[in-house]
């Protein structure tokens, strides 16, 4: 985990040479092309840039990512799980007694009521290490889900330079025109798609009064929990603008007319952004409670039962069927494939079965060289060097698989919008099976079935009327 972690972190802050990247997809026999990154630095102006645009010279930018590697090299990795909690789903209150009297204490209790479970959340005894406890409580009657309590982090890659690049055909002139185009977003032809559903986010704060977002119907929900300290508004915000900048502003949302329900689920500890596994399933919740049935999760982290058993929940067909059998209702997921490097473990909830996994590929259709393989991969779309509202004014560049999600939310939405009555599998086998083949013929771990295709979202009225 230490290994991956520093990769992670390190590709991050280490830009190759253009040339040193080799052919594009499609021209290296047996190989794949890697998508560049740009120089690091944060959305707030540490490290010399600010808000308005990058401040600091390519010497800077040199001594800063010696710096930065100095200190990943120091720091010890980030916790992967709360130290010493268990988690467990509809435990029976026999067996909560039986463990409580082992000296198990129950921290608090979560109603799930769209998927119908109900969370435990437990405090293992000091002297119990946590994978005993764990397997203590697998080992009772109606505790065979009991994991961790897992931390989730948003998917920010390395900071960039936004890279827009002509497009061919298009008529948009704002910096993310290339990344329309490339996945022939209808924006890109002078149109847009109109979405009736509503669409939720779960992601850190989003910063509603930011000038990209003025006008959008943006509903920001906080779930942090009771004394944890607020999570930022960097990556929420840059995310949320991807799907509804202002028309005109610097960063053109893909249906800047949709709801959004943005749900921050986040805390930080110490510079660590993060949410545990009660907090993401609150935001599940509270979305599927609100009717959502499309859900944008630019976050990472690793495999839990509970959060398999509560996705297993939202993510089927739901209770009724259509008059021609199909199935109806269920909630679309869609999430980020991560960032942890192509030998990094599949990350969660993208692994899910029934999660709809994105990654990143920049404006020639290059893998992004951080994004995470695997056979869960479903859809890639763009993101390595796109423009996004930053957390307090203005925009920046940015990199990553977090991203890439809006644009097949953002389609999904279109698609739901159109057919309310599509089911979540339905939906996602539309967008896989339309997606234009990368890298080996057919589907494949890095690219999973391809790039988002939406030329045909509006049924070919690039106006969507």
């Amino acid at each position: 985990m230490t290994k991956i972690f520093l990769r992670a972190l390190l590709m991050g802050s280490i830009c190759l040479p253009l040339a040193a990247l080799g052919p594009q997809v499609g021209d290296w026999p047996g190989g794949v092309a890697l998508a560049q990154e740009g120089g690091g630095g944060s959305d707030d102006g540490n490290g010399g840039e600010s808000d308005d645009g990058p401040g600091i010279t390519r010497g800077g930018e040199r001594d800063r990512a010696r710096r930065v590697r100095r200190a990943v090299l120091a720091a010890p990795p980030p916790p992967v799980a709360a130290a010493d909690e268990i988690v467990v789903t509809d435990l029976p209150p026999e067996a909560l007694v039986q463990l409580q009297a082992e000296g198990f204490d129950l921290i608090e209790e979560v109603a799930l009521a769209l998927a119908d479970l109900r969370l435990a959340r437990l405090r293992v005894p000091p002297a119990l290490g946590l994978e005993a406890a764990r397997a203590r409580v697998r080992a009772l009657p109606g505790g065979e889900d009991a994991d961790f309590n897992h931390f989730y982090r948003p998917e920010e890659g390395a900071a960039a330079e936004a890279t827009a690049q002509a497009a061919t055909g298009a008529t948009c002139a704002h910096e993310n025109c290339g990344a329309f185009t490339l996945v022939g977003w209808p924006v890109a032809r002078g149109g847009t798609c109109r979405v009736t559903v509503p669409v939720g986010v779960i992601d850190t704060g989003v910063n509603a009064g930011h000038d990209i977002l003025a006008g959008a119907r943006l509903e920001v929900i906080r779930l942090t929990p009771e004394g944890a300290a607020r999570s930022g508004a960097v990556h929420g915000t840059a995310v949320t603008s991807l799907l509804v900048g202002a028309e005109g502003s610097r960063v053109p949302g893909l249906i800047p007319e949709a709801e959004v329900i943005a749900v921050d689920v986040f805390s930080e500890s110490r510079g660590d952004e993060r949410a545990d596994v009660p907090s993401v399933l609150r935001g599940l919740d509270l979305l599927a409670g609100r009717g959502v049935r499309v859900m944008n999760l630019s976050l990472a982290g690793p495999e839990n039962r509970v959060l398999e058993v509560v996705l297993d929940a939202l993510t089927g067909p739901g209770d009724e069927a259509g008059a021609d059998g199909a199935e109806k209702g269920g909630a679309l997921i869609v999430a980020a494939a991560g960032n942890g490097g192509p030998d990094a473990a599949p990350s969660w909830p993208a692994a899910h079965p029934g999660v709809l996994a994105v990654t990143a590929v920049d404006g020639r259709g290059r893998i992004y060289r951080a994004a995470q393989r695997g056979d869960h991969v479903d859809l890639a779309a763009p993101g390595v060097g796109l423009l996004a509202a930053t957390s307090i004014r203005g925009a920046r560049g940015k990199n990553g698989t977090s991203y890439a999600v809006p644009f097949v939310t953002a389609a999904a939405a279109v698609m739901l919008s159109r057919d309310p009555a599509l089911g979540p599998r339905e939906v996602a086998a539309a967008l896989t099976g339309t997606a234009r083949d990368l890298g080996a013929e057919g589907r494949d771990p890095i690219f999973g079935a391809g790039l988002l295709d939406a030329a045909g979202l509006c049924g070919g009225d690039p106006a969507g009327e």
